[in-house]
């Protein structure tokens, strides 16, 4: 999962640098950014008392447009696999307890539509700050995996996720992107154990690179 989630980002960035065009206009409206980030991730609430260990396998990409200099919408698309591994671990249900080795897994995959401000108007400044509110959909997918038997959970929730984060310039349209995301998601359907509690929330720290395209 680790050495995936550098496949991809390495790749992205490659993309990236060969296909995008450069520009010198001091106005972004109209300008159109794309960003991919290598995505760390910590969960907190319930999610932290399944799985305590961060991740370290994820990724995200983003597309936004500028609507004014410094207002941009978009959609972003994230990814996080967590992953505990425990020789005498305890697990309890609704019906009984199993103890001993066994793994356990969080797959999060949100896909949010983001709006987003600027508080610099246009390309002159290196480091340009960012507040952002992201809203949409996330499908978690729960795993507990005991020797050769597995246990799987899986369910779309609705999600909503405010971002604080900065651009830092590096060329021509070329920047550093570097952001922290809370994530929340609702409650749906039933947790692993066959409870009606099933949100969960996670924090990312993310850093990339982004590209304006024009």
């Amino acid at each position: 999962m680790k050495n995936t989630s550098f496949v991809i980002f390495a790749t992205a960035i490659l993309l990236f640098l060969s296909v995008a065009g450069t520009g010198n206009a001091q106005t972004r409206i109209g300008t159109n950014l794309g960003a991919v980030e290598y995505s760390m991730g910590f969960n907190s609430g319930r999610a932290s008392d399944y799985i305590s260990d961060p991740s370290f396998s994820g990724a995200s990409l983003t597309f936004k447009r500028f609507v004014k200099n410094n207002v941009a919408v978009g959609v972003e698309f994230n990814w996080n696999v967590f992953s505990d591994e425990q020789p005498d671990g305890f697990t309890e249900f609704q019906n009984g307890a199993v103890s001993g080795a066994q793994a356990r897994y969080i797959n999060y995959i949100p896909l949010y539509a983001t709006i987003g401000y600027y508080f610099n108007q246009g390309h002159r400044s290196k480091f340009i700050p960012y507040v952002q509110a992201n809203v949409g959909a996330a499908w978690i997918g729960q795993r507990l995996q005991l020797g050769v038997n597995k246990i799987d959970n899986d369910n779309w929730h609705f999600a909503v996720g405010p971002e604080l984060g900065f651009m830092y310039v590096l060329g021509t349209d070329l920047m550093m992107t570097v952001n922290g995301k809370y994530n929340y998601n609702l409650s749906a359907g039933e947790n692993l154990r066959g409870e009606d509690d099933n949100e969960y929330s996670y924090i990312n720290a993310n850093i990339g690179i982004g590209y304006y395209i024009r």
